[in-house]
């Protein structure tokens, strides 16, 4: 399976950095399970992803969330979004980023995305402790999740 992980978040915003190492993680799971895996870290979707998802089988995007879910993180798959929040960081969402692959005619692979659940946005460059049992866990689900539904 040809597979693009996509991390994004500011490395220097502490758990916010927890999309770069979550998208290095599982490209390298990917890969010595067979896969052809490629990154893409940024510190915010662009509108230029979408042509970084053409041919792909697969799109993982894995970013940091305010959100506080029960288990700490949350996998869902991508459904397209019209909605802007205005221009902010956050504007261009996976949901967005589909929804604008198909006004080009652009043909989208399925798309996952993998939130973790931060706790500390401050400076700095470390993921705090509970952001790293967090992200653990995450990628442990997410093999899981990988496993079930595309194996």
């Amino acid at each position: 399976m040809n597979v693009i992980v996509l991390g994004y978040g500011n490395s220097f915003r502490k758990d916010d950095g927890v999309g770069h190492r979550g998208a290095l993680a599982i490209a390298e799971w990917l890969r010595e399970n067979g896969h052809e895996a490629t990154t893409w870290i940024g510190h915010q979707l662009l509108p230029e992803v979408t042509l970084e998802l053409e041919g792909k089988d697969l799109a993982i995007f894995i970013d940091a969330s305010v959100d506080q879910y029960p288990d700490g993180y949350n996998i869902a798959e991508v459904t397209s979004s019209a909605d802007i929040d205005g221009l902010n960081l956050h504007t261009c969402t996976p949901g967005w980023i589909k929804h604008l692959a198909a006004q080009m005619g652009i043909d989208m692979p399925k798309m996952v995305m993998v939130s973790v659940s931060g706790v500390d946005f401050d400076f700095g460059e470390s993921l705090s402790c509970i952001c790293m049992g967090r992200f653990n866990k995450a990628l442990d689900g997410f093999k899981k999740y990988f496993t079930d539904n595309f194996c």
